[in-house]
């Protein structure tokens, strides 16, 4: 299966998701992963103007949150995960590539939509077992005060996005499989005909 073009804009937020070689662990405790993930994140947000909304890392993957207000979303994502990986592999001792497949990503057009994926990148910890209530998490952006500057509060489309009993709810299996299948299209929107949002894509491109 060929890889999905990208698509370049500044107009809707993306869901972003990378994971590690094999799908392995990250190669050194995940506490030095969470270092190395929020410096890279800071320099990658600055250098390449990405607003980011959340972001959770687990054990062999991440998830994001982010919006490109330069539509540059391949510039921000090969800095991000080519230093993040060095910095794995310089204390893991190892040659070899961290971050295996290429990253994933999906659009999110709707504010319904937005708020899905907000949930399902906080609720990964809850499906994966490691906690009851995603604020126990301690490897995401809502876990600590001192991340705040990382997150580009005045953007996120919810009214209140640290509503935790509406975070640790449960939305139901076709929600995220649907943002699972997302990933592996052009934007979370079940139903959506892609090729008539391919040319919705198109008309924004031409006509910014």
């Amino acid at each position: 299966m060929s890889r999905k073009r990208l698509i370049r804009t500044n107009q809707y937020p993306y869901h972003i998701t990378s994971r590690s070689n094999n799908k392995e662990w990250f190669y050194i405790p995940i506490e030095d992963v969470w270092v190395y993930f929020q410096k890279h994140l800071k320099w990658g947000c600055s250098k390449f103007n990405v607003h980011i909304h959340a972001f959770v890392l687990m054990s062999n993957h991440y998830h994001m949150l982010l919006e490109t207000p330069e539509a540059n979303l391949d510039q921000f994502m090969r800095f991000f995960n080519q230093s993040l990986g060095k910095s794995i592999a310089h204390q893991a001792d190892r040659i070899n590539r961290i971050f295996g497949a290429p990253y994933k990503w999906s659009l999110i057009q709707k504010d319904q939509y937005y708020g899905n994926v907000y949930r399902y990148i906080y609720q990964n910890p809850l499906r994966a077992g490691l906690v009851n209530y995603f604020e126990d998490y301690q490897y995401s952006s809502l876990y600590q005060k001192k991340l705040s500057p990382l997150i580009s509060r005045q953007s996120i489309r919810i009214e209140n996005p640290i509503d935790y009993e509406w975070l640790n709810s449960q939305p139901g299996e076709l929600v995220n499989s649907s943002i699972k299948r997302g990933l592996k299209r052009f934007e979370f929107e079940p139903g959506k005909n892609e090729k008539q949002w391919q040319r919705k894509i198109l008309d924004l491109r031409d006509n910014p």
